[in-house]
């Protein structure tokens, strides 16, 4: 493994860079000391903590993007000089952070919209409104279209870029989650249903919405990740401390591996390997995919939550 991971400590307002190549080197960098070096930039914090939560990553110019939560703004990051060259206002508790065609777009959890930033500027040019607590955010390259998912609003809004339209996929339950792949979306969601401990997966057809597979999952799960091109999920559950790996062909949960804490974010790398933060551990654990055994435990920062790999 010949790559570095990032890591978004949100309790302690740091990242964590790993150095795989290096025999799994750790450097903890703060905000706080990245603010402290950094010159002509004036934002006021009013002792808030920052809360980095998501990660974007701009391979062309090494950059990273973090959207902090807590202080509703996003930070651009020189990996190379390790500085910090921008930070953006943009809406309340910024969740999720995407880069795409030249512009950064931030879903804002609490104030139900997507700021839309043009990346080379690093200005706020546009926000659209969307559904109630939306949760997560997909890019389908495709078809220039953008999925939110609205954790309170039984919707799936639909925003078509290039042409400006917005259409809602109305849904029985809540979604959480979202993956794209080729011709289909999976949308994890929560139960409707009062003190329901089940999760449900449902699969739409992206060219008429119309819902081709719906799974009933024991669990309540919170993060999704799809292997391309093969018919696996795994889930995540903050509750029980599970990883979930769901058989979409056989309709079932074939392996339930308890990981401990609340395991969250899932990234994959490719290969053989799923990076998984754990919210409660202060871990990054490095899970096998095909013996679906744990590799390694690292301890990252407080409160880890979204990763980025940098190869």
């Amino acid at each position: 493994m010949e790559w570095k991971v990032v890591v978004a400590n949100t309790g302690e307002g740091s990242i964590t860079i790993i150095d795989f190549k290096n025999d799994y080197e750790i450097k903890d960098i703060s905000f706080i000391s990245l603010l402290d070096k950094a010159k002509g930039i004036d934002i006021c914090l009013d002792n808030q903590p920052i809360g980095p939560w998501d990660i974007a990553l701009d391979r062309e110019k090494n950059k990273i993007y973090l959207a902090n939560a807590y202080n509703n703004s996003i930070s651009k990051i020189d990996m190379n000089k390790m500085n910090i060259e921008s930070i953006l206002a943009v809406g309340k508790f910024p969740s999720t952070i995407k880069i795409y065609d030249g512009f950064i777009f931030v879903l804002n959890e609490d104030s139900n919209s997507i700021s839309i930033v043009d990346k080379k500027s690093f200005n706020l040019i546009g926000n659209i409104s969307v559904g109630d607590k939306p949760e997560d955010m997909e890019m389908y390259n495709f078809s220039k279209k953008i999925f939110i998912a609205n954790g309170n609003g039984h919707s799936v809004d639909i925003i078509d870029l290039e042409n400006n339209k917005k259409e809602k996929l109305i849904l029985s339950n809540n979604p959480i989650r979202l993956c794209l792949e080729k011709e289909y979306m999976y949308i994890l969601s929560h139960s409707n249903e009062s003190f329901s401990e089940h999760s449900n997966i449902s699969i739409v057809r992206l060219d008429n919405l119309s819902i081709v597979k719906s799974l009933d999952i024991e669990g309540v799960c919170n993060n999704m990740l799809k292997l391309r091109e093969k018919d696996i999920l795994f889930l995540t559950s903050l509750q029980d401390g599970h990883l979930y790996k769901v058989d979409l062909k056989a309709n079932k949960i074939i392996k339930k591996i308890y990981l401990e804490g609340m395991p969250n974010k899932i990234f994959w790398d490719g290969n053989k390997s799923l990076l998984i933060t754990n919210t409660s551990k202060d871990i990054l654990t490095i899970f096998n995919i095909f013996n679906n055994k744990v590799i390694k435990n690292i301890k990252v920062g407080s409160e880890p939550n979204g990763l980025i790999i940098i190869k």
